[in-house]
């Protein structure tokens, strides 16, 4: 059988195609394995990753990545290869062109520098990658450029992501200490107002009922008519100094700085009982605790009670508290009517955001809330603090 006739262009061709499939291979495993790299990598392990790729892919043995901000002068991010020859390429970062350049710096040991912009969400460029050589090299083609641009265009992506999460978490921050601050402004303008009373209102009342009793015993026989009239007086007069205390109590405990926190709550659970619910302690911590951490679990306990008396309609309320493990935990569980859960936003305004507002108090100081609630099955509201390792004592 004749052996087949050899056509050197035939062999030119399958070996050109074996060359252009083998492109295509390493272009496509350049953004897949950097793809699947970026989203496990940590932001300076990827910045470094992508960059070390990009050099490999065009056999170039510098590169810097240059990442900037409105206002702000470019940094490097990620460098490889000699400082002293990447030095040159911090001056060619900055610009507008949203495709790949080549360049030809002024210094003469980096005689090729290729730039390929990081493209923005807004059409901008906020970064750039520089990769350059010691030597010169064949230009790469238009298909080695448009890989290294959808790269970039990668890399861009996740170096936003992560920007906007920075910016988030900055964000929360500053709504945190916000709010830590006016929690606290709050709790001094209670105390000063709870002080004022106590010294200014409720003394003059108190002075008032005495003066009444005092001018009742020495009153003589007065007719029915006059001696209800004097009666309800100073039942009104009575009336006026309790209320007067139990303001002061709901703005500033005075048991709350005296005592700590069980005692407190004790005696705001005392709402509970005057209205006719059972009340049951399972734990009794006595252990006192920072003040930001009494105050914020009392404010808590304070707002359960609150949402008991008005939503709950429950004959039967448990409470504890437990201090172990660096760590204060407070429930409260009552056998009312309870909710469902996922409605919970439609029960009123005031209960979700004294619900928020409880949360709120928990997160600040570290700790967290939980809040379980079924129809005709109760609600159980759970709050933990961690303590500081020094010491429970403030």
């Amino acid at each position: 059988m004749p052996s087949p006739t050899h056509d050197p262009g035939s062999a030119l061709a399958i070996r050109t195609q074996y060359r252009q499939a083998q492109s295509r291979a390493a272009r496509l495993r350049l953004l897949v394995d950097t793809g699947q790299e970026l989203t496990r990598l940590p932001p300076a392990a990827m910045r470094q990753r992508a960059l070390q790729r990009a050099c490999a892919f065009m056999a170039m043995d510098h590169g810097l990545l240059l990442e900037w901000r409105a206002g702000q002068a470019p940094h490097a991010s990620a460098e490889h290869g000699h400082g002293e020859r990447l030095a040159a390429l911090h001056g060619l970062g900055s610009a507008t062109a949203l495709h790949p350049e080549w360049l030809a710096p002024a210094d003469s040991a980096l005689p090729q520098v290729l730039r390929i912009p990081l493209p923005g969400a807004d059409g901008q460029a906020f970064g750039a990658l520089l990769l350059a050589n010691s030597v010169p090299l064949a230009a790469a083609d238009g298909e080695d450029l448009e890989s290294l641009q959808l790269l970039a265009t990668l890399l861009a992506a996740h170096l936003e992501n992560q920007r906007l999460l920075e910016a988030l978490q900055a964000r929360e921050r500053t709504m945190s200490e916000l709010v830590h601050r006016l929690f606290s402004a709050q709790e001094d303008e209670r105390k000063r107002v709870a002080y004022d009373l106590h010294d200014g209102l409720a003394q003059t009342l108190a002075g008032l009922h005495q003066r009444l009793q005092g001018f009742a015993g020495r009153c003589p026989t007065l007719p029915e008519t006059l001696h209800g009239e004097l009666q309800a007086i100073l039942a009104l007069a009575q009336g006026c100094v309790g209320e007067g205390r139990q303001l002061i109590g709901g703005l500033r405990p005075h048991v709350l700085d005296d005592f700590g926190l069980y005692p407190a709550i004790d005696k705001e659970a005392d709402r509970l009982r005057d209205a006719g619910i059972e009340v049951h302690w399972q734990r009794q911590s006595r252990t006192r605790l920072p003040g930001a951490s009494e105050i914020a679990l009392f404010r808590i306990a304070q707002e359960g009670i609150n949402n008991i008396l008005k939503h709950a309609r429950a004959s039967r309320v448990q409470l504890s508290l437990e201090v172990a493990h660096a760590q204060a935990t407070l429930a409260l569980q009552d056998n009312g009517i309870g909710c469902v859960q996922d409605n919970r936003q439609s029960e009123g305004d005031d209960q979700h955001l004294g619900l928020a507002t409880m949360r709120e108090r928990a997160s600040l100081l570290g700790g967290e809330l939980s809040w379980h609630s079924v129809a005709d099955g109760g609600t159980r509201l759970l709050a933990r603090v961690p303590l500081p390792d020094t010491g429970e004592t403030p």
